[in-house]
């Protein structure tokens, strides 16, 4: 009998995770202070982890309750795309988000290469070779550039939210070696609002402290599996486990760390880990 018991529940526990909580998503609300003065209060809603793939009815619901809203800002860090089936449906969901000051991306592994189930074991994890099958990352920046998101490799831009100067730096993805945070860094204005984007959070290594105000990444997808008191087996960080999602504090920074909204096609469960956008109100002093 408790054979059968703990077979009926191992049974239920990945039907929840495979089937229920991937589409339990959730818009969580924070509300973060800046060291610095901010003309008035920024609503910035951060987009991760979306790994967009074949047309997904859920998730197209869900952003058309995030097209309710109006944002200042809005920032995506990330694995956009699963692969190139993708790209149409990452344009047709993300053109409905309204800011005022624009719609920044950048880049994360997953926008790079197409991982195919047996990537999931042979080239996931750091110190691994990459994939063979590359995704279209140069077609897929034209098709978001084209409904006006900009996409930030190595790069920086500024824009003005109601006079107070704001530097959006985005970082290349450093899960493939592709980030340059000198080079990122090169417009660094200790007078102005300085955000990172980066797809991880493990950027903070080679960032000086103070150096950044506000970040937001994701990459972690929160563990994507966690157990109770255990907590995420996986953390795809390695700056610690305290970090893999939520708003945190490194370095001086506010960070948020995205949950993701999404998942690899070959891993399509989450527990205990349901996706997330996140929406902060930015404060100044």
């Amino acid at each position: 009998m408790p054979l059968l018991l703990l077979f009926i529940l191992a049974v239920l526990v990945f039907f929840w995770a495979h089937k229920v909580e991937l589409h339990q998503f959730q818009i969580n609300r924070h509300d973060v202070t800046l060291r610095k003065k901010i003309s008035r209060p920024l609503k910035i809603l951060h987009l991760s982890d979306i790994h967009f793939a074949l047309p997904n009815v859920m998730l197209s619901r869900f952003f058309n309750r995030l097209a309710a809203e109006e944002f200042d800002l809005a920032v995506l860090t990330g694995d956009i795309i699963d692969c190139e089936e993708g790209i149409h449906n990452a344009v047709e969901n993300l053109r409905k988000i309204k800011t005022r000051y624009g719609f920044f991306a950048v880049f994360g592994n997953h926008d790079y290469y197409d991982y195919r189930l047996k990537d999931i074991f042979l080239h996931n994890f750091p110190g691994q070779s990459k994939p063979e099958a590359l995704n279209p990352t140069d077609i897929l920046q034209a098709a978001l550039e084209g409904i006006g998101i900009r996409v930030l490799r190595n790069r920086t831009e500024e824009i003005l939210a109601e006079g107070t100067p704001v530097l959006i730096h985005g970082l290349d993805d450093p899960t493939t070696g592709r980030a340059s945070i000198r080079e990122t860094l090169a417009s660094y204005d200790p007078a102005k609002i300085n955000l990172l984007l980066t797809h991880s959070i493990d950027a903070f290594l080679d960032i000086s402290e103070h150096e950044i105000d506000l970040s937001f990444s994701g990459h972690s997808h929160g563990g994507q599996v966690r157990f109770p008191v255990i907590g995420p087996i996986f953390t795809h960080t390695t700056i610690g486990r305290a970090y893999v999602d939520g708003i945190v504090t490194l370095k001086g920074a506010v960070c948020s760390v995205s949950r993701g909204l999404g998942y690899g096609r070959n891993l399509a469960f989450r527990l205990l880990c349901p996706p997330e956008a996140v929406v902060l109100n930015v404060f100044g002093v």
